[in-house]
């Protein structure tokens, strides 16, 4: 089997299908040049987590507890068991993962070791997602600016729940809030709310409930 052919865990009866649907999920985002190293990003995340995310392939209706589960993961189990939701996710987290930057290039740009990133990361005070080599560190670009690091950054990080993936997390600050206003009835990302060097009171606020 090649690196591209993926099969997920807990669907060897459906070949391909799967792997059809995740390309078609990872065509979404359109990045080109990075299909090939997104759909192995993917398809490695799923086999790690497929087990977590994706519903079991069974008639029966879900339990309480795996519904649980799977919300705790950011899939929203439907009625019947539907690989998408977790397609998706797998989707997101390899196009994040793709388009961070390198810890030591944000370190160099922060001005600080990266040994200090690492420290941070523990703290979680910045975010960090695994490259697709599952060793190395990278870091979200949409928590710096071009004089330095996104103001109120460590204070929301820290309101957000530890067991929160990376991927809910970047949603949340590039996702317009409707409680951010930007003064003309539009809501603002948290990052522009913040950029913007306003209070980050109200974005800790939301953040503490995602």
């Amino acid at each position: 089997m090649s690196r591209q052919e993926v099969v997920m865990p807990g669907a060897m009866d459906r070949g391909h299908e799967d792997f059809d649907a995740l390309r078609a999920t990872l065509a979404k985002f359109r990045l080109a040049g990075f299909e090939g190293r997104i759909a192995r990003a993917a398809g490695d995340y799923l086999e790690e987590h497929g087990q977590e995310i994706l519903p079991p392939s069974r008639a029966e209706p879900l339990s309480g507890a795996e519904r649980a589960a799977l919300r705790a993961v950011g899939v929203e189990p439907g009625g019947v068991a539907d690989p998408q939701p977790a397609l998706d996710l797998a989707a997101r987290h390899a196009v994040l993962a793709e388009t961070a930057l390198p810890l030591a290039e944000v370190a160099a740009r922060l001005g600080v070791d990266p040994s200090r990133l690492r420290q941070r990361l523990r703290e979680r005070t910045i975010l960090g997602i695994r490259g697709p080599d599952a060793r190395g560190w990278r870091i979200p670009g949409f928590q710096l600016t071009a004089s330095g690091e996104l103001p109120g950054l460590r204070r929301v990080l820290k309101a957000i729940r530890p067991e929160a993936r990376p991927v809910q997390v970047a949603a949340f600050f590039t996702t317009p809030q409707s409680d951010l206003d930007d003064g003309r009835g539009a809501g603002l990302t948290p990052a522009a709310w913040l950029a913007a060097g306003h209070d980050p009171e109200p974005v800790r606020e939301l953040a503490a409930a995602i």
